[in-house]
C-alpha cells in the first residue's frame, strides 16, 4: 500500500524523470560506515553524485528517481562495504570501476536498448574489499511470481 492510501499506486509503470540540466544541483552524496543508507523513490540525482561505503551499504534505485539530460556522474569508493545501484533500461550506462580483491560488475536484466539520446549514466569507482553491483533492469517487466503464477494459470484453466 502506498503512503497516499490508494491500494494500486504502487502498480503504476517505473520510470525516471528526465528535467532539463539546469534543474539540477550540482554535486551531492551519501555515505555509509557501519550501516546502510539507502536512496529510492522519488529523488534527484544531482550531476555529481558520490557513494561511499565504508564496511556498511548503499544501496541507490533509480528507477523513479529525477535525472537530468546528458551526463550525469556517480563516483564510488566501496572499502569493505557494497554499493547496490538499480539502473532503469530507459537510462544510457558508462560503467568504469577498479575492484581489489572485490568485485564492480554490470548486469543486464533487461533485453531493451536505451535511445540514443537518452541521459548518460557514468558510474565510476573503486572496490577494496567489497563489492559495486551495478544492475540495469526493467522496473515494469513481472517479477518471478507473476511469470510463476501465470504459468500456473494456464494449466489450471
Amino acid at each position: 500500500m502506498s503512503h497516499t492510501g490508494a491500494p494500486y499506486e504502487d502498480l503504476a509503470p517505473h520510470a525516471p524523470r528526465i528535467v532539463p540540466a539546469s534543474v539540477v544541483p550540482e554535486r551531492s552524496g551519501i555515505a555509509a560506515c557501519f550501516s546502510k543508507s539507502v536512496r529510492e523513490g522519488d529523488w534527484l540525482l544531482p550531476r555529481g553524485f558520490r557513494a561511499v561505503a565504508l564496511m556498511g551499504s548503499v544501496r541507490l534505485d533509480l528507477t523513479r528517481s529525477v535525472v537530468a539530460e546528458g551526463v550525469s556522474e556517480i563516483e564510488i569508493l566501496c572499502v569493505m562495504g557494497s554499493v547496490e545501484i538499480i539502473v532503469p533500461h530507459q537510462l544510457r550506462v558508462e560503467c568504469d570501476g577498479d575492484p581489489t580483491v572485490g568485485s564492480f560488475e554490470i548486469t543486464h536484466d533487461s533485453g531493451s536498448v536505451p535511445a540514443a539520446d537518452a541521459p548518460l549514466l557514468r558510474i565510476r569507482g573503486r572496490a577494496f574489499m567489497g563489492s559495486v553491483d551495478v544492475k540495469v533492469v526493467d522496473p515494469n517487466a513481472p517479477g518471478w511470481f507473476q511469470r510463476l503464477r501465470s504459468g500456473w494459470e494456464f494449466f489450471t484453466r
